[in-house]
């Protein structure tokens, strides 16, 4: 069942803790994102750049936006009420435009659609009013969706 309102923005902090107290990649992720928003099937979050986020000629890098991508379609996923949100099958990136260090780093993460199998998200990542890149995430969600299933019977 999916949550609404406080209890989706709760749902969302709380997985954020969590991840984040785990060692790992995705603990590196979440330890410095600031959840700014979380409604049924959108997530918005800040995260500002650092030094550790920068490529070899000081931008910001690449894989650290795909990874923004990754997390922010995750995080719209779980906004519909789920504890896990199953695994990647396609992440595409498109980088649009440079940011760098101390840049302030927006990302803005919706669910297109979410089927028996499939969940589709677009998150499109801003530095100020300056769209820097956009993506496309889809994750199979099958055993999620048997699992909240089961947890509203």
């Amino acid at each position: 069942m999916a949550a609404t309102g406080a209890t989706t923005l709760n749902h969302i902090r709380h997985l954020m803790s969590v991840i984040s107290e785990r060692k790992g990649f995705d603990a590196l992720c979440f330890g410095k994102m600031k959840l700014l928003s979380a409604e049924t099937g959108r997530v918005r979050g800040e995260v500002e750049v650092t030094r550790d986020y920068l490529n070899a000629i000081g931008g910001t890098h690449g894989g650290w936006l795909s990874t923004l991508v990754d997390v922010g379609g995750s995080l719209a996923i779980a906004s519909h009420g789920f504890e896990t949100t199953g695994v990647s099958t396609d992440l595409s990136v498109s980088f649009l435009a440079p940011s760098g260090e101390g840049s302030n780093i927006i990302f803005d993460a919706q669910v297109l659609k979410l089927g028996r199998t499939l969940a589709y998200t677009r998150v499109d990542i801003f530095s100020g009013e300056k769209m820097v890149a956009t993506g496309s995430h889809t994750k199979y969600v099958a055993r999620e969706q048997e699992r909240a299933a089961a947890a509203a019977k």
